[in-house]
């Protein structure tokens, strides 16, 4: 398997940055699309001299004006374009004045007038629109925008605020779609225009601290340019084989592995066009596997939690955190949530009535709200486990909302290979469009739970469900060798070894090409483990095999005692805690970060990031990144 410059996707860094960066412009000029991000191949062409095909700015143009879904991500595109490009001779004069009218007609936030269907609220949307304002009011400082009526500099100064809370967000309390192997993308797309073009010198050091903590997470999180994690949000085409994975391309030029997989993806050509490098440190991090690593971190928040962060339930700024995280119905906020979308127009497919009537149906029940979390959108706390080795990653999010009902949430993964990954989830719908979908997210959201080189993960289906399973993502083919023994299936990547485990009986079931990638478990309640294991700890597959299927595995009434070859004895339920050996190892309150390179408290504004004797010192209240 190769990639677009010759280099076998599994292999460790290769060029320059300087060298991939020309790759990938050229990859992306090649392939102009049209979507929604149609301007970014464009940009690329322009970056090489090359002319670009005015029409597809045109019509992206056309459909910022029907104000419909994603085309802020258009907007932002345009801005780049606007500020590296605006007085070149690659543009013609008509498509600069047709540019500038769009940014001075656009409508930046939902406080301005008129309805429309854009998504403003998600974590992603918020910083493409802010950075957007700004920077189009930096532009046009003194000029009318048609909208709203307000200056350029008025546009600036509103956009400010909202910039700097969201930043501070992120740095304090991470993200709610966490490790997001879509949304990344997106999110750098806004924070790179940011650290490129805005005239305040905190705001630019402040977008560049934020950016270097998005690298340094998939560095921690990904494996050989495969971004194999557990993810706050995704989508089926980018988990089944990394091939489509939005942030792949990223991963390639920051870290020099995996492989190039999208022409239009938004943060890779805006880093490609951009004048931010990655640190070196989290390079070297990102590409060292020497070692095992075990990561744990935080993000996100319950918002029970948010007035002892200083936060509150009337403020409508306090509200676009609470609303990135999309917990729009939680008791707490319902009310102000209802008066936002009936001031602004905004999240008009809201049922408020209809939730407020739930809640209200608990406490005629039992005298108090019993279950805030009606939200299946909601991305709350999380807490992480990472383990990433030479030969595999395997990742978790730990005890995360079990049994509740799912979005676009994917809960556990183990990757060894850009095609060789597997997962579990119970499935949304039938389809791989919804959301959940087939793949993507759950109808029914598990739980579980990683240790070391073991998981567990946990099913309880409404047995009235319409799909009353769970099942696995086991790409048959990707793997070299597959040896099914008893209830587990064995598999080998290379030298990294991997076992799975269903209580229940499973059968084969192959996609539309008729390749075996899915594991069918019949019954509303499963029991599933996943085992991890290499050759450098067992010689032979052999080995790992035998010692696997000898261990001893009992399960019933959801709750499992598995005799691990590799961590002793591991017990879990649904309702019971995680032991290993008899000692309970906590699945919550984990730290911001906790990994050999970095360990920082939840909340903490100041980040100090440890390789080799190495150290960057991130520091967002002052704005300052250094190098110690």
């Amino acid at each position: 398997m190769a990639d677009s410059d010759g280099d076998a996707y599994w292999s460790h860094p290769k060029k320059s940055f300087e060298k991939r960066r020309q790759l990938y412009l050229d990859y992306s000029a090649a392939r102009p699309v049209t979507s929604n991000k149609a301007p970014f191949p464009q940009i690329a062409r322009l970056e090489l001299d090359l002319p670009i095909d005015e029409e597809i700015i045109r019509n992206s143009i056309d459909e910022i004006y029907l104000q419909q879904g994603g085309n802020n991500f258009t907007l932002g595109g345009l801005i780049r374009m606007k500020y590296l490009y605006g007085d070149g001779q690659g543009i013609s004069q008509e498509l600069k004045e047709r540019t500038n009218k769009c940014l001075l007609d656009f409508k930046y936030w939902w406080d301005e007038p008129g309805r429309d269907k854009r998504c403003y609220h998600t974590e992603n949307h918020q910083i493409v629109f802010h950075a957007a304002e700004l920077l189009a009011g930096q532009l046009f400082k003194d000029s009318i925008f048609t909208n709203d009526g307000k200056t350029g500099l008025e546009h600036m100064q509103h956009a400010r605020v909202l910039l700097d809370r969201w930043m501070d967000f992120r740095v304090r309390f991470g993200f709610s779609e966490w490790l997001s192997n879509t949304y990344f993308d997106a999110d750098l797309s806004g924070l790179l225009n940011l650290y490129d073009f805005a005239e305040d010198p905190i705001i630019r050091e402040r977008a560049g601290i934020v950016i270097d903590i998005m690298m340094f997470e998939m560095g921690l999180h990904s494996y050989q340019g495969v971004f194999g994690s557990t993810h706050g949000r995704t989508y089926a085409r980018l988990i089944k084989g990394g091939w489509s994975e939005t942030t792949a391309s990223l991963m390639k030029l920051a870290f020099g592995m995996g492989t190039f997989t999208s022409s239009s993806a938004q943060g890779a050509v805006s880093l490609a066009t951009s004048s931010y490098r990655c640190p070196n440190i989290i390079q070297s991090i990102a590409s060292d596997y020497s070692r095992a690593i075990t990561c744990r971190e935080r993000h996100s928040l319950n918002l029970e939690d948010a007035p002892g962060y200083g936060l509150s339930y009337d403020s409508e700024l306090d509200c676009h955190l609470y609303w990135s995280i999309q917990d729009y119905i939680n008791p707490n906020i319902i009310e102000m949530s209802q008066n936002i979308t009936n001031k602004y127009g905004v999240r008009d497919f809201a049922k408020y009535d209809r939730d407020k009537q739930r809640y209200e149906d608990q406490i005629a029940e039992h005298g108090k709200i019993i279950d805030p979390d009606l939200d299946y959108h909601a991305l709350t706390e999380v807490n992480i486990e990472t383990t990433r080795t030479p030969d595999y990653l395997l990742s978790c999010a730990q005890d995360y909302r079990a049994g509740k009902p799912g979005y676009q949430q994917h809960i556990w993964q183990a990757t060894m290979g850009i095609d060789a990954m597997v997962f579990t989830n119970h499935p949304g719908s039938e389809d791989e469009d919804s959301r959940p979908n087939y793949w993507a997210g759950n109808g029914i959201m598990p739980r579980a739970a990683k240790f070391e080189d073991v998981l567990v993960c946990l099913y309880q289906i409404p047995p009235d469900h319409p799909l009353p399973y769970s099942h696995a993502y086991f790409p048959k083919n990707a793997f070299d060798e597959v040896i099914e023994k008893d209830q587990w299936i064995f598999a080998r990547k290379g030298e990294g070894y991997i076992a799975l485990y269903s209580q229940n009986p499973t059968e084969w079931k192959s996609d539309e090409e008729g390749q075996y990638v899915d594991i069918i478990a019949s019954g509303p309640e499963n029991i599933w483990i996943c085992e991890m294991g290499s050759k450098k700890q067992w010689r032979e597959f052999s080995s790992f095999v035998d010692a696997v299927n000898s261990s001893e595995v009992s399960c019933g009434d959801l709750i499992v005692n598995y005799e691990s070859p590799s961590v002793g004895l591991l017990q879990f339920g649904w309702s019971e805690p995680l032991l290993v050996k008899g000692e309970e190892i906590s699945l919550g309150d984990y730290p911001r970060f906790d990994n050999p390179f970095c360990q920082n408290e939840f909340t903490s504004k100041e980040i100090l990031i440890e390789y080799k004797g190495r150290k960057l010192s991130l520091d967002f209240e002052n704005g300052t990144r250094s190098i110690l």
